[in-house]
């Protein structure tokens, strides 16, 4: 594991530029959007399971909500007093445990969850599913009419193991280990770089115990893919801002942020945020551009192959998918209520993929410009939606797969789930009120992985909206509660 990041790289023509930088794209400032992020998930979970569990007015669940979120805040100051002495402890034990024991107790509770709750894939799985056994049968990559609505990254991904395990479950399910300990091997490395050895071992635990990614092991996931690449690309741009790592270490990098874009078209834009925190937090500025470029050449290789055969098969460009206008319209739109609605309200159905991305699109800017107090009152509802709810991986083996017809069982795992989210969110704040009253440094580019968290949670607020939607950057806290109480419990931190 890399030492933590005390300071910014060594370079003496540098130095001062980047300690000038630092506080820009890193800085103590990121805890305000930080404390913003914990308050509104300890109001929108109980407002979102009340309004699932109880027929209750409008104003009386937000009074409950705000109530649950006084209680919250007044926990947070309270754990903040009492947690020093408590990282202490847990940084110490941390030490102590090694990677492989940490992968080995995470792949024990998926594989225990299988066992379980055996569940059939639903709603967006089966599709890709149904496209992967279509790519291993060498049939057109086409469903419904549509050539490149779905993208195309997840069912290549399962195509690949379908060809060797054939086209049952184990696919998916091999699939999802595998990339939980490449997730959870890239979450610990990140951490450990940002924090040290006992941040990483925090970090990989805490990962591989989080219930919502535990339980979204049992049917096929296309996140599960972004959740194990994303982590290595941050770890390669971090190790650039330290001044570390190489920089043909960019195109590998670029390489799995290309696939992600593949499996995800919405992380497109993430390719330059990377270029702009390299532009801004890096010098020489030459150094800065080879690997903006290095980056983006990764990304083209990933990407490009597809693009190139929507070309061919549309005849005009199509960088991954068709399907952005028409989501774009149905979270915008008359009718839109922040989350999934099947249609909005112009149905688009009868168009052409095509005709329906461009009109879509349209209709949507034109819903945007009419109406725009309408579409500013959707966003905290959108906000609500995406920061409400962490047991995504339940509901899709429940619900969708079909796992169980026990619905208190089915309650009290959501409830877990959603429990364990608030209580990672309090200690995670807490943990950061508590370092703001330590003279010491916080290592250099520690807050740097929740830039990620802000720019799904950003486009989230303009798009449809739920738990689910977070699940991509869920490895984002374990990496910042692993730094945060590891600096925290360290001796010269007291």
């Amino acid at each position: 594991m890399s030492t933590p990041a005390t300071a910014l790289a060594p370079e003496p023509h540098t130095g001062s530029f980047r300690a000038a930088v630092q506080p820009l794209i890193a800085g103590r400032w990121l805890d305000l959007p930080l404390f913003a992020l914990a308050l509104l998930a300890a109001y929108a979970t109980p407002l979102l399971t009340l309004r699932l569990t109880t027929s209750w007015s409008g104003p009386r669940m937000a009074a409950v909500a705000g109530a649950c979120t006084l209680v919250f805040a007044v926990f947070v100051l309270w754990l903040a007093r009492r947690l020093p002495a408590c990282s202490a402890c847990l940084t110490e034990r941390c030490t102590r445990l090694s990677l492989p024991a940490i992968l080995a107790l995470g792949l024990l509770l998926r594989l225990g969850w299988m066992l379980l709750f055996p569940a059939e894939p639903g709603s967006d799985g089966a599709i890709y599913t149904a496209l992967a056994r279509q790519l291993v049968e060498g049939q057109p990559y086409e469903i419904s009419g549509t050539s490149a609505y779905w993208p195309v990254g997840y069912p290549l991904f399962l195509a690949a193991w379908m060809s060797m395990l054939g086209t049952g479950k184990a696919a998916w399910l091999v699939s999802n280990l595998v990339l939980f300990v490449v997730a959870c091997w890239g979450v610990g490395r990140l951490a450990g770089q940002l924090g040290g050895t006992a941040a990483g071992r925090l970090a990989a635990l805490l990962f591989a115990i989080w219930p919502n990614l535990l339980t979204n092991t049992a049917t096929p996931e296309k996140e599960m893919v972004v959740v194990a690449l994303l982590p290595w690309v941050c770890l390669v741009i971090v190790g650039a801002l330290r001044g570390a790592g190489r920089s043909w270490h960019a195109v590998p990098a670029g390489l799995m942020l290309g696939a992600c874009v593949l499996v995800q078209p919405a992380l497109q834009f993430l390719l330059p945020t990377f270029w702009i925190l390299l532009l801004v937090g890096l010098r020489p500025t030459a150094r800065a551009l080879l690997l903006c470029l290095l980056l983006g050449l990764g990304a083209a290789l990933a990407i490009a192959p597809w693009t190139l055969r929507n070309y061919q098969v549309f005849g005009q460009f199509v960088l991954v998918s068709t399907n952005g206008g028409d989501n774009f319209y149905r979270a915008n739109n008359p009718q839109a209520t922040g989350g999934y609605t099947k249609r909005g309200e112009v149905d688009l159905g009868s168009l052409g993929e095509l005709e329906r991305d461009r009109e879509g699109k349209r209709l949507a800017m034109e819903w945007i410009k009419s109406a725009p107090a309408d579409f500013a009152a959707l966003i905290p509802e959108k906000q609500a939606r995406f920061m409400g709810d962490d047991a995504a991986g339940v509901y899709g083996t429940f619900k969708v797969g079909g796992a169980s017809d026990d619905d208190r069982l089915y309650a009290a795992l959501k409830a877990l789930a959603n429990a364990w989210w608030l209580a990672m969110w309090a200690v995670l704040v807490a943990a950061a009120l508590a370092l703001r009253n330590r003279a010491n440094a916080f290592p250099a580019l520690a807050r740097l992985p929740l830039w990620l968290w802000l720019y799904l949670f950003t486009l989230h607020s303009v798009f449809e909206s739920a738990g689910k939607y977070h699940v991509p950057m869920l490895w984002v806290l374990p990496v910042l509660l692993g730094s945060y109480l590891a600096h925290l419990g360290r001796r010269d931190a007291r």
